[in-house]
């Protein structure tokens, strides 16, 4: 989360709201890093000292160095929009979109800055899209939190897991129906420690077993 140090210092010196510390701290942790995300903590703290061109030029490098990273354009469409410029927001958020479609809360915030400028029937329909998919993250998520409660990937479990080479010769026996479900399950749950890893797997597959 943190490219230094320094950075962290930076992040947390902004949390207790002593801003002009944190400036100093951010300016030196560029010093030894040119990192996308201590540009874009920068430029939030920019937005809170109202420092409308400072904000803007960190999140404009936060996205040269991480161009395909969806959140750096709702980064910068918040950034937008907090100093009025509304239709660059939205442009901001279907680029997030683009790169992202499976994000709910950039289809949401882009139906807020659609219904902000009159677009009712685009906003609703981008409404509707942020909700079916927070739904279908909040069953994901349920999904992982039940394989982890009565699954649990422990060093236990993980032996288990581990093939056993045995050289002797044993008649071959065919697997039940439930037994090969089951094998399958394990072979399944050991690519997936976290929801993360499970997230970028549905992506995997929905972009065709493509990695995008």
């Amino acid at each position: 989360m943190f490219a230094n140090k320094a950075h962290e210092e930076a992040y947390t010196l902004a949390k207790e709201g002593r801003i002009d510390e944190a400036l100093v701290a951010f300016n030196k942790a560029l010093e030894t890093a040119e990192s996308p995300d201590i540009y874009g903590d920068r430029g939030v703290l920019f937005i809170h000292k109202n420092e409308k061109e400072n904000a803007m030029a960190d999140f404009n490098k936060a996205i040269e160095l991480q161009p395909d990273y969806s959140f750096r354009y709702s980064a910068r469409a918040y950034a937008h929009e907090y100093f009025g410029d509304t239709e660059s927001s939205i442009a901001d958020y279907e680029k997030a979109i683009e790169l992202d479609p499976s994000d709910a809360v950039a289809y949401n915030n882009l139906g807020l800055m659609q219904e902000k400028l009159g677009y009712k029937q685009m906003a609703q329909t981008n409404f509707e899209l942020a909700d079916k998919l927070a739904k279908q993250e909040k069953k994901l998520h349920e999904i992982m939190d039940d394989l982890e409660e009565n699954h649990p990937i422990d060093a236990q479990n993980k032996e288990e897991f581990q093939p056993t080479i045995d050289n002797s010769k044993q008649e071959e026996k065919p697997e039940t129906e439930d037994q090969s479900a089951g094998n399958a399950f394990s072979e399944f749950y050991k690519l997936f420690t976290s929801k993360e890893q499970f997230k970028s797997f549905l992506k995997f597959l929905k972009n065709g077993f493509k990695i995008k």
